[in-house]
């Protein structure tokens, strides 16, 4: 693996960046969210805030998931840009540790609750 600190902190700082979009979609996620919670009066009921609520927790999940693994990601990229690990096999087990943490999620269609 290259060392050089000038492409691993480009790299982290790209994905850095990546985190923040993702923190700013999860506000606007939520405040999209704002007045179909289950605590408002009304929609507790209606089948269409159910779906929505669903939709929105699995989408504010995902995005805490993708959230985390950008933070993982660019402070794993900082350390072997600065030469924090031993050796490019502790590199290595440092992002296949990431890897194992966050699985990625099946392919198209997702998780389905048998519809």
């Amino acid at each position: 693996m290259n060392s050089d600190l000038k492409t691993w902190n480009a790299a982290g700082s790209a994905v850095g960046t990546l985190g923040g979009n993702v923190g700013t979609a999860l506000t606007s996620l939520a405040k999209g969210q704002e007045g179909v919670g289950a605590k408002s009066v009304g929609a507790g009921e209606l089948e269409s805030a159910a779906a929505q609520r669903e939709v929105y927790d699995s989408w504010k999940s995902y995005l805490d998931a993708v959230s985390g693994r950008c933070k993982g990601l660019k402070s794993r990229m900082e350390k072997a840009g600065h030469h924090q690990y031993r050796n490019d096999q502790a590199i290595k087990a440092a992002f296949t540790e990431l890897e194992k943490k966050y699985q990625d999620t099946p392919a198209i269609g997702g998780q389905g609750k048998g519809r």
